[in-house]
């Protein structure tokens, strides 16, 4: 395509292509985006090659035309390679040193060996030609996807370029088959620049509409998905909240008797009090210990309403060190009565060294107390009740086992365990170990149901541990 005519056009196009470059980088440097930057050296080897043949006119060698060829010709490959990419499609930079090397090869071929100025520049136009429908497809897919405004003008200025190139080629041919040297006229010349400099305005605005058109895309997706994992977030804190609540409907009837008891004495200490202080019979030191009776159950059922608010209160997530072995203690009081009730004898050390674990104290709470429910109901229907809590700890992770002794996992549902709305329990609703898991999930944690050796089912609670969490 490049020869000696139109030399004046080389130079009005070399300039358009130097300056839109220019103002393409500039406009997207900010963006840090490969395919722009493909994009804007494409420009610029263009212009380099464009400026090169208007001041190399007839230079024999490589500083001539050749070389002006070869430049255009990485122009254009790098400009395909911008689409391509911003496709998540590009090719491999051998490939297209390869095919640099094979036109070069092509087109020294017919320069020195056939001689033929009108073979030789029917030869690269085509060259151009593939390359500019190569652009236009590409673009044109990137406007089907997106629905992109700016890759649709690319498509359509590239297209009407490739019809200019046609028109060349074809009179190319037609002067070769006449025998004739390639002869462009003025109205030609003056056809093809002027398509030339408006392919190059459009596609670079063009292009710089989809590099930005993206950018405000990703930004919106990234926006929506913060607001999904938000609005998941406060759905799985409202569906926690409720299913402590639920947990605590279903402990009610225990509970009333866990408090029963210390109202009983608080009742029972004041109505002595109060016969001993109207028989003018109560010494001080009895009154004094039946005060005592008094604050401590007071004390006690305040623990109790303590427990329970906390575990139920709704709030934020707030992340905090939590001593796991605490927690575990803490949810086997509160379990208490439902223990007693059913018969459940339940295994864990007194005493212990402290397990620490980054985390929300009332989430991780409700998880080892639906654990510890579950266990409470796989037993209570079979002679022997019992419940087996450890908590085992290696150098980077905490682990509290849950075990029971009833009749364990049935391995033809064992994949269904844990998933939303499953459950084997008659008034069960199968969210609670589905919440379990998901706040787990949330500390970086996880949760494993396997059938122990000796028996039963076992439930490992996996969560991290901060450094410094235990011996």
């Amino acid at each position: 395509m490049i020869g000696s005519e139109g030399a004046a056009v080389y130079l009005i196009l070399g300039l358009i292509c130097l300056i839109m470059s220019a103002i393409t980088w500039v406009v997207l440097a900010h963006q840090r985006s490969h395919a722009a930057a493909y994009w804007c050296l494409g420009n610029l080897l263009f212009a380099g090659g464009l400026l090169l043949a208007w001041h190399e006119q007839g230079t024999p060698g490589w500083t001539g035309l050749p070389l002006a060829n070869l430049i255009a010709l990485g122009g254009l490959l790098s400009g395909v390679q911008a689409l391509r990419l911003d496709q998540g499609a590009p090719w491999r930079p051998l490939g297209m040193a390869l095919a640099s090397l094979g036109f070069l090869l092509a087109y020294e071929f017919t320069r020195q060996e056939l001689g033929q100025t009108t073979l030789r520049a029917g030869f690269v136009t085509l060259v151009w030609l593939l390359l500019v429908l190569q652009v236009a497809w590409w673009a044109w897919r990137i406007a089907r996807r997106r629905r992109s405004t700016g890759a649709m003008a690319i498509a359509a200025s590239q297209l009407l370029l490739a019809v200019g190139l046609l028109i060349h080629l074809a009179e190319l041919l037609r002067d070769a088959s006449r025998g004739q040297a390639s002869t462009l006229h003025l109205l030609h010349i003056g056809f093809l620049g002027s398509v030339g400099v408006l392919t190059v305005l459009v596609s670079d605005v063009g292009f710089i509409g989809i590099i930005l058109e993206r950018s405000v895309r990703e930004r919106m997706e990234a926006a929506a998905s913060q607001a999904r994992v938000e609005e998941r977030q406060l759905l799985s804190n409202q569906l926690a909240q409720l299913d402590r609540q639920r947990s605590l409907g279903l402990m009610a009837a225990s509970l009333a008797h866990e408090l029963k008891q210390p109202l009983t004495a608080i009742l029972a200490s004041a109505q002595a009090a109060r016969r001993g202080t109207a028989a003018e019979r109560m010494e001080p030191a009895q009154s004094l210990e039946l005060l005592d009776k008094v604050i401590l159950n007071t004390r006690r059922i305040s623990g109790i309403t303590d427990r329970l608010r906390s575990f139920i209160r709704p709030g934020a997530v707030h992340s905090a060190p939590v001593d796991l072995v605490r927690i575990t203690r803490e949810m086997l009081e509160l379990l208490q009565p439902d223990l007693r009730r059913h018969g459940v004898r339940v295994a864990f050390p007194a005493a212990g060294p402290q397990v620490l674990v980054q985390g929300d104290a009332i989430q991780l709470s409700q998880v080892v107390l639906n654990v510890l429910r579950n266990a409470i109901d796989a037993v209570h229907l079979i002679p022997d009740r019992s419940i087996q809590v450890q908590i085992l700890r290696s150098d980077r992770e905490a682990v509290l086992s849950i075990s029971d002794s009833g009749p364990g996992l049935d391995p033809d549902l064992a994949d269904r365990f844990g998933t939303p709305y499953f459950t084997t329990k008659d008034h069960g609703l199968g969210l609670g170990l589905s919440i379990s898991i998901a706040i787990l999930e949330q500390h970086q944690g996880n949760l494993t149901l396997r059938n122990a050796e000796g028996g039963g089912a076992c439930v490992d609670i996996r969560l991290p541990l901060l450094p410094g969490g235990g011996p």
